[in-house]
């Protein structure tokens, strides 16, 4: 066998310490502080966006004194987590908050599901100002087939309201509103498959094109994730199906890389007794994340686990295409669960991961954003349909290193 030269020998200990020295500042980064609110009622937290001056708009709901339904919670934090002002929606029925986003000048754009007591789910668009007044509602004139509703502003202004609803045959179907800024609808765009389809999540783009990412059920085998791009005319530019398996493949997340790429999170998952009652059924998941190019073409797929169950629920793209992706773990052979929080890299490989203390059953990761002093803020649990009691929580990160 050749031996290594000196120069050889040298050029393999330098590439050895850049990998360990790399190895060393890929860490999670560490918590500078953390919110928690000393609330009585039951209460989580949604959504969270940053305002250009630095400081946080936290969607939530909180559960009504009289009942165990929730009602629409918004709040206005500084960069070290005060609480600057407060307001809580209290309209009939239960309140599921699911997105918040700036609305230009005009304040927020909240998206949730209303579900009256023993009626069918309806999805809602509540406008407020700067100051939390309610400016005007919008609602769906059909039940929604999926506790799931989301927004977005494109770069006209317009406002993109995706929802999902079941067709005249009982087929569900994921369909695009286009409103004014006074939440008047001025479109409607149904995207109707040969089978089963339903929204979880839509992005602007920095081309002003759209993204929507979907569950789809095809004919036969499991359903699968499918991502959409359309310009704002409705029109569909491309749409690409994950390749099926023998697990179900469920979206939660979409983000836009700084590369002009998309990245789906989410989960991957198996049932070991299918044929066994819903409530019976014993289910193993593992995060799903998928990273696809400007024009539809899927670069890489991977799924993430540790030793039981994991779900994947938020992603963070970080300045240099690499992703901080949340979720939780839900079940663990050496009793390590709560939020999971995962550093990967621009290719899809793990470089470190870790699992937060757990503060209640289900206790997850919502939402994950980077923030203009190169930190990251995750927020939890969202919505969890549960009867144990919920404590929202917030935890600012330093930059990753």
């Amino acid at each position: 066998m050749q031996k290594l030269t000196d120069y050889q020998k040298l050029i393999t200990c330098i590439a050895a310490f850049f990998f360990a020295v790399h190895t060393i500042f890929s860490q999670i980064p560490e918590v500078t502080w953390e919110k928690n609110f000393e609330i009585r009622a039951s209460h989580y937290f949604s959504d969270v966006l940053e305002m250009p001056g630095g400081n946080f708009i936290l969607l939530g709901a909180i559960e009504k004194p009289e009942d165990r339904s929730f009602d629409i919670w918004l709040l206005e934090c500084n960069s070290q987590g005060d609480t600057l002002k407060t307001k809580v929606f209290g309209f009939p029925g239960n309140d599921i908050p699911m997105k918040v986003i700036a609305n230009g000048e005009n304040g927020f754009l909240i998206a949730y599901i209303n579900k009256p007591e023993e009626t069918e789910s309806f999805a809602r668009l509540l406008a407020v100002d700067l100051a939390f007044a309610e400016l005007w509602t919008a609602e769906t004139d059909q039940p929604s087939s999926l506790l799931r509703t989301d927004i977005t502003v494109d770069q006209s202004g317009q406002i993109w309201w995706m929802n999902t609803f079941n067709n005249h045959a009982g087929q569900s179907v994921f369909s695009l509103w286009k409103l004014d800024k006074e939440g008047k609808k001025t479109a409607e765009f149904s995207f109707e498959e040969n089978t089963p389809a339903a929204g979880y999540a839509i992005r602007t783009l920095p081309d002003g094109t759209l993204a929507v990412s979907s569950q789809i059920q095809p004919p036969k085998g499991k359903p699968t994730v499918q991502v959409i791009r359309v310009d704002t005319d409705g029109k569909t530019l491309w749409k690409t199906a994950l390749p099926q398996s023998e697990k179900m493949l469920t979206p939660q997340c979409l983000c836009c890389s700084p590369d002009n790429t998309l990245l789906v999170g989410g989960y991957v998952g198996l049932c070991y007794n299918p044929d066994a009652p819903a409530d019976e059924q014993i289910w193993d998941y593992d995060y799903l994340l998928t990273k696809l190019d400007a024009t539809g073409k899927v670069l890489w797929t991977q799924n993430y686990n540790r030793e039981g169950s994991e779900k994947g629920t938020a992603i963070a793209i970080l300045p240099d295409g690499n992703i901080m992706a949340a979720g939780k773990c839900e079940t663990s052979f050496t009793g390590t669960i709560g939020p999971w929080l995962l550093f990967i890299d621009k290719n899809g490989k793990m470089v470190n991961n870790q699992v937060f203390k757990f503060r209640f059953v289900h206790d997850q990761a919502a939402r994950i954003i980077c923030t203009s002093d190169g930190g990251l803020l995750m927020i939890g649990p969202g919505f969890i349909d549960t009867e144990h009691r919920l404590t929202g929580w917030v935890k600012k990160l330093k930059p990753v290193l």
